[in-house]
């Protein structure tokens, strides 16, 4: 027991005097009830001496012991540690309650305690792991074939494949590392009961059910495995559980680079955030390897199975040749082809936005800070989920995700400020937002969004139309001035939410200070992008929308916007309505159609003086106002623009020659109308 003097500065001397709210009176049942509310069933045999003592974790298969307890009592503070080994691991911390802070000293004696013990332990596993070794290698060699007729095989129907069996009549399956070398084993016992040898290594580990080699499949146990070469013939690697699948995918790659490769999920559907598959996902990202699961009716689902074994006992060998063969046939269809160049089919661009944001394409927009970035995406996810044309562009309505980095309280109203702004309802309407932001350059995170945009396109029976990532920075969690991780970014975004719905993908970026006409970060990303706008404001307010790169589709033309501010019809506590903003289009089409029939050739400076004319005018319209508009105000603004004195003069005296502009003799400056207004 602690020496309570050193723990309460006071001197408490009995333990009749700690308060009830304290571990300090009986640590060890402190510590049992925490590991055991957590699934790892510590028995009433457990020492807290320091040293690892294995349990049964309380979802363990009858015989396992995957859950682990270490507990230290000599120190100032008593501690501990406990966890599990299954599905590649996991830990937690105990410490125990005082009934007040730790001081900076004893948090220090207590991490360099987890520490040693972190050390020893891993010292401990590898001295095991390679007295386990040896001792697989002698035992697996000294055993005989089993045959077909194992009653664990009979109830599975499945064969022996090579394994071997005890003189116990277990069945005993080897665990090879890549190098060939027997590292471990499995026992399974006629009525199922699977044990590892203890202290064997099992990460890395796979046992091979050799076959035709073009096509292999990587799953978790061994009567999933031999029922899927038993359907189709192919060499199948078995990975023993979900936590190995990504360790023994990536050996197997490594092995046969060329080969179509699987990984055959366990379906836990009945298990919260179906780990089989989650895991399965995984593997298959890090071994570039498809993905298959079995499906059950629902007549099937009584007695709650998982894998392709049970689909196999449940409905027969073709229903797995079936269920695997529709994965085939969708991975050639989606496999790498090679096909002449004469004959090919020309399609049109098929857009989620005519003539802006194409279907299955990755997109930016970038700008300042405040430029009216977050407006046009929240305008354009409107737009797409409601099948509302925007601003004059028609749309290819569906699923529009938005995940929302920042300013989650403003985009409440910016949403309904759209709808009242277009009279356009989004009560049903398939827009969803993220809660929080999301780590995509994270793979497991990067899985979890797909898992929820999944979940969401089955509820609303729509597949994803546009996803929009507002912003990088906040979505990203790497270094964006990195190009591996930008990279893994866009990789992530590619493979697990673009390409599986053939979406829009919009990211909303910021601009380098140096360049501000460039997104900020790596080059990378702007080599990955299909379509990439820039958003700048002026001093009126005015935003501009310029298209800077379009990969397959015509270059639109620049759209202008103001924000205009919007009554939401709700009245706050101050007894005021609420007031939200949205995005107004500033339609230029009037005035650049003079230019159009009058069939003239502008420069650069004649455009842009020409262009700052519109802007002041339309401007003027938003806001009521009608003073004529004067030589130096328009001088002003193309100055703002960048344009010498000198040049504006010359561009002003060419487009009054070209009859495009009226100038009277105050220095009042108008532009000429065309016939059709």
């Amino acid at each position: 027991m602690s020496d309570l003097t050193k723990i309460f500065a006071g001197g408490f001397t009995a333990l009749d005097q700690i308060t009830s709210n304290t571990d300090l009176a009986d640590p060890l049942s402190a510590f049992v009830d925490e590991a055991r509310e957590n699934g790892v069933e510590i028995d009433d045999r457990f020492v807290p001496d320091g040293s690892i003592h294995r349990f049964a974790e309380r979802d363990s298969k009858r015989g396992e012991k995957d859950g682990w307890a270490v507990l230290h009592l000599d120190g100032p503070i008593p501690v501990g540690v406990y966890g599990s080994f299954k599905g590649g691991g996991w830990e937690r911390k105990w410490t125990a309650d005082i009934g007040r802070q730790m001081s900076f000293q004893e948090k220090l004696k207590i991490d360099q305690w987890l520490a040693e013990n972190r050390r020893r332990r891993d010292e401990a596993k590898k001295t095991a792991q390679e007295d386990a070794a040896k001792r697989a290698e002698d035992e697996v060699g000294s055993l005989a074939d089993a045959a077909d007729d194992h009653p664990y095989l009979v109830r599975k129907h499945v064969s022996a494949n090579g394994v071997k069996i005890d003189r116990s009549g277990r069945l005993v399956i080897p665990i090879i590392n890549s190098d060939g070398e027997i590292q471990s084993y499995q026992r399974i016992d006629q009525d199922g009961n699977k044990r590892f040898l203890m202290g064997g290594k099992i990460d890395g580990g796979f046992f091979e059910v050799r076959g035709g080699r073009n096509t292999i499949y990587v799953c978790e146990g061994y009567a999933t495995g031999a029922s899927i070469h038993k359907a189709t013939g192919c060499t199948v690697f078995i990975a023993f559980n979900a936590g190995n699948l990504v360790s023994v995918a990536k050996s197997v790659r490594g092995m046969f680079p060329a080969a179509k490769m699987y990984i055959a999920a366990d379906n836990d559907q009945f298990t919260d955030g179906n780990p089989g598959i989650t895991k399965a996902r995984m593997a298959g990202h890090e071994a570039r390897a498809e993905v298959v699961y079995p499906n059950f009716d629902e007549s099937q689902l009584i007695g709650k199975p998982t894998d392709f074994n049970d689909l196999m006992v449940l409905a027969g060998v073709d229903e797995v040749r079936i269920q695997v063969g529709a994965a085939m046939t969708k991975r050639r269809a989606n496999g790498f082809e090679l096909s002449p160049v004469y004959g090919l089919e020309i399609c049109d661009v098929d857009y989620v936005i005519d003539g802006h944001v194409e279907a299955d394409s990755l997109d930016l927009i970038f700008g300042e800070p405040g430029c009216g970035k977050s407006f046009i995406s929240i305008d354009m996810a409107c737009c797409v989920a409601t099948g509302t044309p925007w601003h004059g562009h028609e749309v290819k309505q569906g699923l529009v995700i938005y995940i929302a980095g920042e300013g989650h309280n403003g985009l409440a109203k910016r949403f309904k400020a759209w709808e009242v702004s277009t009279g356009v309802s989004l009560k049903g309407a398939p827009l969803y937002k993220s809660h929080r932001a999301a780590q995509l350059y994270d793979m497991n995170v990067a899985i979890d969004v797909a898992q929820a945009v999944q979940e969401v396109s089955d509820q609303c029976a729509q597949i994803p139309a546009l996803i929009i990532i507002d912003t990088v920075a906040r979505n990203m969690g790497g270094d964006e001035n990195s190009t591996q991780d930008m990279n893994l970014f866009i990789e992530h975004i590619d493979s697990l939410l673009r390409h599986p719905y053939k979406a829009a993908v919009m990211l909303v970026h910021h601009s380098g200070k140096a360049s501000p006409n460039q997104a900020r970060g790596s080059t990378a990303l702007r080599g990955a992008l299909d379509a990439e706008y820039q958003v700048e404001m002026d001093n009126q307010k005015m935003i501009t929308l310029t298209n800077r790169k379009m990969k397959d589709g015509e270059v639109p033309l620049e759209k202008k916007f103001s924000i205009k501010s919007v009554g939401l019809g709700i009245i706050g506590k101050a007894g005021a309505e609420i007031t939200g903003a949205a995005l107004d289009s500033l339609d230029m089409s009037a005035f650049n159609a003079v230019v159009k029939e009058k069939g003239v050739t502008l420069t650069k400076n004649q455009t842009t003086a020409n262009d700052k004319l519109i802007d002041i005018i339309r401007m003027r319209e938003i806001k009521d106002d009608h003073t004529p508009i004067n030589i130096d105000d328009w001088r002003d603004a193309c100055h703002d623009a960048g344009m010498v004195r000198q040049r504006f003069h010359d561009a002003k005296d060419a487009l009054f020659s070209k009859g495009l502009i009226s100038i009277s003799s105050t220095g009042i400056v108008s532009l000429v109308k065309n016939d059709a207004e």
